[in-house]
């Protein structure tokens, strides 16, 4: 019996340091484990606050882009006349003088000096093949055939544009911050 009650009480001791020992070994994990979660809620925390900064930034990039989009219209508005005259330039006649060229959004009125009828006639028929910016052509005063103009005559020419050219709107607040002057 004493044996007995040897081997239970070793019996019960091997249990008890087996539960303390498993004890031990969880109550580690379970701080390592906690340990993980703060560091987890803090990165978490940290996630959070920059997605609120990137929200705010994304809430300043509507009136920055109107403002690119504006200066970019002024750009390509800027630009526009001077490639309608450049393509002028290589479809008028060399015997015609530009006095003036008045344009619109809509069309080009030029007033010119033609030393005949038939350098008149050759403008024309140049213009005429300028139908990638031009959609019509129409001159008038011009004089008759009989007699003869010893010193040229002036007359005037308006051109329709293909495409108008329109003047760029700002889409934003005049008031707001960042708005062009």
């Amino acid at each position: 019996m004493r044996n007995s009650v040897l081997v239970f009480a070793a019996l019960v001791a091997a249990v008890a340091a087996g539960m303390f020992g498993w004890y031990s070994v969880l109550s580690a994990r379970e701080r390592d484990l906690t340990t993980e979660v703060l560091g987890w809620e803090e990165k978490a925390n940290a996630v959070k606050i920059l997605e609120a900064q990137a929200a705010a930034e994304e809430a300043k990039s509507p009136p920055i882009k109107q403002k690119v989009d504006f200066i970019e219209q002024v750009m390509a508005y800027n630009g526009a006349y001077p490639k309608i005259y450049e393509e002028l330039a290589k479809y008028t006649y060399s015997r015609i003088l530009y006095r003036s060229i008045e344009p619109t959004a809509t069309q080009i009125k030029i007033g010119a000096r033609a030393r005949s009828v038939g350098d008149c006639g050759r403008y024309m028929l140049n213009m005429y093949r300028a139908s990638h910016i031009l959609s019509s052509v129409t001159i008038d005063a011009v004089p008759g055939w009989s007699g003869g103009i010893p010193r040229g005559f002036d007359f005037n020419a308006t051109c329709n544009l293909k495409t108008p050219v329109t003047v760029p709107a700002y889409a934003g607040k005049p008031g707001q911050p960042g708005a062009p002057m």
